[in-house]
């Protein structure tokens, strides 16, 4: 592999990096790429605030998102080198009321299946958002969240789990995930500025701003504070101290990290265990995925490359590495669910491994057309249909919401959803999150959430043998299979 050292070489390189921030209306981003023992360049680009000055250095905080589960991994595999946790050991035995919605599942479930993805669980991901539970209720109530899948049958990515996997850290060290994490890793490679809360994170000046693409515009959103689901994705790090934890990947059994951990438990790590599906749009480079433990694993270009990508409400990340070739990229950037990570990432492999270069921006700039297409007609098959017929192309007036829908409705695992009247409107409360409602037919109404992410939830209410009104049934889960939950009236 020839090395890119050459001044314009990487002048050139860096050039081409903001461009293409640039063309993804992406305010600020910071990059690194290593190559052996040494970082080709370590940088950031643009701007930690739309009409700030302030620019994005290598040490400003983003939120690494789910990229944190690699160290929640990490830790697990520290505690089955001591001794203390045996991979495929059920959970039970080190946590005894752990409980999931099955029987067969709660008695087997093993760390191993945590960290891969398979307990049969979707995503369930509206438990934990803007949820007022703490993380030990929110442990509590994984007993009523309903499987799509048969235990170990398929990958199903999941949060709850690895934040289920973080208990499991605290359970037997009888530390927090956060100071077991802060001490057994953190500390010992000079991850000095990597934080686990916002508020944390907010004592430190150089704090990207959160934004998201809403509808053509990149708009500032407010931080998600995600501590509650930590071991999932609530750490915040910045560039100068990622590259310090791709080092040590690369690296991991030099004396200057002391061996956090040897050679045979990083490669059982980086094994795949499932094939965690195909892309939405396929491409020759990269002939399959997938999930290990806390790592994916794909094919690219011929080569192994362990990386994991992190989204949370306004800002993405993509940590990766090759370890055959010892090269490593970060990118750490603004806006939720961009793909400025994926297209600088590749693009910095075809130049590392020296083949051809794909054209990655225009590639995933067409991948993503499709996606917001597929979101638009998703959005449009729940609004409601008003005309009269094609000779009469009048909306018919909007249909009144009945007054007997205010009340507060309950479901063991989600918690409360609350109907109420404000200003001569029905709406809805879930969380901390405020719903308009609209009826499209008989006895169903659409709650729909716009300020941040777009929720449009079908919800049908139900009557007892009177005529009252006593439950909701909302489709909270989108997954396939999955069952709308069923809230009742309290």
């Amino acid at each position: 592999m020839s090395k890119l050292l050459d001044h314009e070489v990487v002048e050139k390189w860096m050039e081409d990096v903001d461009d293409k921030r640039k063309a993804w209306h992406v305010p600020g981003c910071a990059m690194a790429v290593i190559q052996d023992t040494e970082v080709i360049f370590s940088k950031g680009f643009g701007h930690l605030q739309l009409g700030s000055e302030e620019q994005v250095s290598r040490q400003t905080l983003f939120p690494i998102a789910s990229a944190t589960k690699p160290f929640t991994a990490l830790g697990l595999a520290m505690l089955v080198e001591d001794g203390l946790l045996d991979w495929d050991t059920p959970l039970q035995t080190y946590w005894p009321e752990f409980r999931l919605y099955d029987a067969i599942a709660t008695n087997r479930t093993t760390v191993r299946d945590l960290l891969c993805h398979r307990t049969g669980l979707p995503r369930h991901d509206l438990v934990w958002y803007q949820t007022p539970f703490a993380r030990a209720e929110l442990m509590e109530r994984l007993r009523y969240l309903e499987p799509t899948k048969d235990f170990r049958a398929a990958y199903q990515y999941q949060n709850l789990m690895y934040t289920a996997a973080g208990f499991v850290i605290e359970k037997i060290s009888s530390l927090t995930w956060e100071q077991f994490t802060r001490e057994r890793i953190l500390d010992r490679l000079g991850m000095e500025s990597t934080r686990f809360s916002l508020a944390d994170a907010q004592q430190v000046e150089e704090v990207a701003r959160p934004y998201m693409s809403i509808g053509n515009q990149v708009v500032e959103v407010p931080y998600l504070n995600n501590e509650v689901i930590g071991p999932a994705g609530s750490m915040i790090s910045s560039l100068e101290d990622m590259t310090k934890w791709l080092k040590y990947q690369l690296h991991s059994q030099a004396d200057l990290h002391g061996q956090l951990l040897p050679s045979r438990r990083h490669a059982e790590l980086r094994t795949p265990h499932m094939f965690s599906g195909s892309r939405s749009v396929p491409y020759p480079e990269i002939p399959i995925t997938g999930v290990g433990l806390g790592w994916f694993i794909q094919i690219y270009r011929g080569e192994k490359m362990v990386y994991h990508a992190g989204n949370i409400q306004g800002f993405s990340s993509l940590v990766s590495f090759i370890p055959e070739r010892n090269c490593a990229v970060v990118v750490l950037s603004q806006v939720d669910n961009s793909r400025l990570p994926a297209v600088l990432t590749y693009e910095a492999y075809d130049r590392l491994l020296g083949g051809k270069q794909a054209d990655w921006h225009n590639r995933l700039k067409k991948e993503a057309e499709i996606e917001e297409e597929q979101q638009r007609k998703n959005a449009e098959s729940l609004r409601p249909v008003r005309s009269m017929s094609e000779n009469q192309p009048v909306d018919k007036p909007r249909q009144v919401l009945p007054v007997s829908l205010v009340g507060t409705y309950h479901h063991l695992g989600y918690g409360q959803i609350i109907v109420m009247e404000e200003a001569g409107t029905l709406c809805m409360r879930y969380h901390d999150m405020h719903f308009s409602l609209e009826l499209i037919g008989e006895n169903q109404i659409v709650a729909s959430y716009l300020e941040t992410y777009r929720f449009m939830i079908p919800i049908t209410f139900h009557t007892d043998p009177t005529g009252a009104i006593v439950s909701l049934s909302a489709k909270m889960e989108p997954s396939i299979g999955a069952n709308e939950i069923m809230f009742t009236r309290i």
